[in-house]
This record gives structure tokens, C-alpha cells and sequence, in this order.
């Protein structure tokens, strides 16, 4: 599982999904809910990132 916490319209957001619906790309981050559906992230809207790779955690 991933975890990414963000700042959102109405406050902070924390979301748990698996490791494969969660990227970086460029700028942004980007989750995936299916089919199609996506959240994207801004780089600077995002408070913390953890996945279940040891190796890989971020924080800002």
C-alpha cells in the first residue's frame, strides 16, 4: 500500500492505495482511481508520499 497526503481544496487529504496507483510524473503526482480516473497532484500540494518499497520515502 501508498499513502499520499496533499493539500486539498477543503484541507489536508490522506490517501491509501496500492503502489501501482501511485506515480510521479514531471511535476505532479498522479493516482489512480480506474478506468480512466485520475487525481493529479501538484508537486508543491504534497506534504508526504510513503510506499511500501523501504527504499522510497519522501517528504516536503
Amino acid at each position: 500500500m501508498a499513502t499520499i497526503v496533499y493539500q486539498g481544496v477543503e484541507g489536508t487529504v490522506s490517501e491509501e492505495v496500492d503502489d501501482d496507483q501511485l506515480n510521479y510524473r514531471e511535476d505532479h503526482w498522479q493516482v489512480h482511481h480506474g478506468d480512466d480516473e485520475y487525481t493529479y497532484i501538484p508537486r508543491e500540494r504534497v506534504h508526504l508520499v510513503t510506499m511500501n518499497d523501504p527504499h522510497f520515502i519522501t517528504e516536503q
